[in-house]
């Protein structure tokens, strides 16, 4: 990586910008840059707080969305250059999405603060340490410290009180001599020494060449995955996630464009397909001989799995077309999965990746087929329960717990006179359940009221409800009702 890689961030020269104009960081940004990102705003001194511009949001400042667009052309017209977009992400707001790039609190390498101490260097904050995938310095192979080391807080990327150097808390130096142990002394294997050392140069690179590279469109990431997909593994999605490390769906949708891979993604499978970061966002694949006998060689010490000695593959596009465009006419509609079996696809990521236009459409004559299938069977046994006359007529519930479905409303969607002569049954059922419930408390009633009466005891509610199957059912009108009329014959009511 060369020092261009060694870029200053945004938050670090707007934190240097106020030390060198010898005020406060956030004096700076709430009196200069506030009013001109912010119409109407007004100056309320320390007790306003940088969270009333950034929401607690100034780690998104070195890299990309709304504020970075907004934050830029302020500081710009107030320090008269206009290359400050270069001291963020913001080049690559097509290429790389933001989940997963930036780090949420600041971090540094006290040895190079150190360093460039001594030497009388300018003191500042590479973009590189904000950087998420970014954790060691390996020009010192030392931990990047995100706590102070004297009152052992983290800091934000832009507080009222930043510096480049200092803890914006207690704001004492953060700088460590190298001969002096650190306590993010560098503890990693030689795996994880190799991984941050080429994650460095990549990031450096990409930092780096926001200067003079303008990136290409969102589209450049599923372009280059479909080149390396044919290259190495000539379509078979499911090999060639196994092959960067990735699942294969979320790497069909990488390829298709549907998503992209954040920037520890990206990483990762370049790193597998060894390609720079750099290239292959913004250069086309192209294969040479060398890459090819590579390729080849891989393949030929590549044990062949028992599960894949009968895979069959067709060479070309053209025939996996035809065949989807044949499947397409077929009555009855084939299953997607059928079409790929037949063609030697063990899963359907391969025809997608040939034309998701046409598996789409497979796909969905199926689902109409297969739902019209299902709908007929629905309305033969809805037939079947009607002609039946089952006593006791089952509800729509009842139905609908037979067929397995959660709901009567698709039932009643798809067949409603059906449905409505199985639920006026089942109502004229449950009347006459009614019926003979009222009837059997009322005679209830009255045997037990007439007993009472005989013994001398006035049948009131209470005392009647005693002698109940269910002294509860008392409270009921229609029991109420038999209560009164009992009693109007036993002349105890007027």
């Amino acid at each position: 990586m060369t020092e261009e890689g060694y870029v200053e961030s945004l938050t670090g020269y707007i934190a240097r910008l106020a030390q060198e104009h010898c005020i406060p960081t956030g004096i700076l940004v709430l009196s200069e840059l506030a009013p001109v990102l912010k119409e109407g705003y007004i100056f309320q001194g320390k007790d306003g707080g940088l969270d009333q511009i950034f929401a607690n949001q100034t780690k998104a400042l070195n890299g990309m969305g709304k504020w970075v667009e907004k934050l830029i052309p302020a500081i710009e017209s107030l320090t008269l250059r206009n290359d400050l977009r270069f001291l963020t992400m913001l080049n690559w707001t097509q290429l790389i999405p933001p989940r997963n790039l930036l780090r949420s609190v600041r971090a540094w390498c006290p040895i190079c603060y150190e360093h460039w101490r001594v030497n009388h260097q300018i003191i500042y904050e590479p973009l590189l340490w904000s950087l998420n995938e970014l954790t060691v310095c390996m020009l010192h192979c030392q931990k990047l410290c995100t706590n102070c080391p004297h009152c052992g807080k983290e800091n934000r990327f832009l507080a009222w009180h930043s510096r480049p150097g200092y803890c914006s808390k207690c704001r004492k130096w953060l700088g460590l001599p190298q001969d002096i142990k650190s306590v993010s002394e560098i503890g990693l294997n030689e795996d994880e020494i190799k991984w941050q050392t080429w994650v460095t140069q990549n990031l450096g690179d990409l930092v780096a060449a926001s200067f003079n590279i303008c990136p290409s469109s969102y589209r450049k990431i599923s372009i280059n995955l479909s080149a390396y997909l044919n290259i190495y593994t000539q379509g078979n999605i499911a090999v060639f996630a196994q092959k960067i490390a990735q699942g294969h769906t979320q790497t069909h949708r990488w390829c298709t464009g549907k998503s992209q891979p954040t920037i520890d993604t990206l990483l990762k499978i370049c790193f597998k397909l060894e390609t720079s970061l750099v290239d292959f966002l913004t250069k086309e694949v192209v294969i040479t001989d060398d890459c090819n006998n590579s390729i080849e060689k891989q393949n030929q010490y590549q044990p062949i799995r028992k599960a894949e000695r009968n895979y069959k593959q067709l060479q070309t596009s053209q025939e996996v077309l035809e065949s989807l465009k044949n499947a397409l006419l077929e009555n009855p509609p084939p299953s997607l999965i059928e079409v790929a079996e037949r063609l030697g696809y063990r899963r359907t990521t391969t025809l997608y990746f040939h034309s998701s236009d046409l598996c789409k459409a497979i796909a969905a004559r199926h689902a109409e087929y297969e739902k019209a299938i299902r709908l007929q069977q629905l309305q033969h046994f809805l037939e079947e329960v009607v002609r039946s006359y089952e006593y006791p007529p089952p509800s729509l519930q009842e139905i609908a717990r037979r067929l397995d479905k959660k709901s009567v409303h698709s039932l009643d969607n798809h067949f409603p006179e059906l449905c409505s002569i199985i639920s006026e049954r089942y109502a004229i059922y449950r009347q006459e359940c009614k019926k003979r419930r009222v009837e059997n408390l009322s005679q209830e009633i009255r045997s037990v009221a007439f007993q009472l009466h005989s013994q001398g005891i006035e049948p009131t509610a209470s005392r009647i409800s005693v002698h109940l199957k269910k002294p509860g059912s008392i409270i009921q009108k229609e029991a109420i009702a038999a209560v009164q009329e009992v009693r109007f014959e036993l002349n105890l009511e007027e």
